[in-house]
């Protein structure tokens, strides 16, 4: 593998956006704070606890034969996540956090808490942000649900910790996500025949 330097990432910044299930990912981030179409920021995450890419499941086990001991790996079962950290203290965060829709805000414009969660299935772009470079995430199928406690400290913001199990999509083929690159290597030189 060559060596890109551009392609090492430091998330120093990033945004987070949600839409409905299947949303085509942006075909042009020329600016990763808009996305634009049916894109929507969920707003300020923690700085001092960045989105988390999970992985859970069973590891590759080895099968062998007589003849060879190690003759072929199994393809584990495996789900993939995000968990986040939001900051603000907004329907859409509570109706991530909590899993109702739309019709939990009152005319009050309070939200009520269902007494069973449904967790609610998203479109989901993660946007890291390093210097002039971003790397877009993209996962058209998110089921997202409230994960842990909300956090709350005398000291820090209050925090709704969130995650997103990624689902298969019929519109990427069964697949989970794109992730783009940030720079692609170098095409070799060409040289001519002389």
């Amino acid at each position: 593998m060559a060596l890109i330097d551009n392609a090492a990432i430091v998330p120093a910044g990033g945004y987070i956006f949600i839409a409905d299930p299947d949303t085509e990912k942006p075909a042009d981030l020329a600016d990763p704070t808009k996305p634009g179409g049916a894109w929507e920021s969920i707003g300020h995450t923690k700085l001092d606890a960045l989105p988390e890419f999970g992985r859970d499941g069973d590891d590759p086990e080895i099968k062998g034969s007589w003849q060879n001991a190690k003759l072929r790996a199994t393809t584990p079962d495996v789900t993939y996540s995000v968990t986040f950290q939001s900051i603000q203290a907004t329907a859409l965060t509570y109706q991530l956090y909590f899993g109702a829709g739309p019709a939990a805000i009152q005319a009050d414009k309070s939200f009520r808490i269902p007494a069973t969660p449904t967790p609610q299935t998203k479109a989901l772009l993660v946007v890291l942000v390093d210097g002039t470079n971003y790397l877009p995430l993209y996962h058209p199928r998110v089921s997202l649900l409230g994960s842990d406690a909300v956090g709350m400290s005398s000291d820090d913001f209050v925090s709704f910790p969130i995650k997103g199990t990624f689902l298969g999509s019929s519109k990427l083929g069964g697949a989970i996500g794109e992730w783009a690159q940030v720079a692609a290597p170098e095409p070799p030189p060409h040289h001519d025949k002389e």
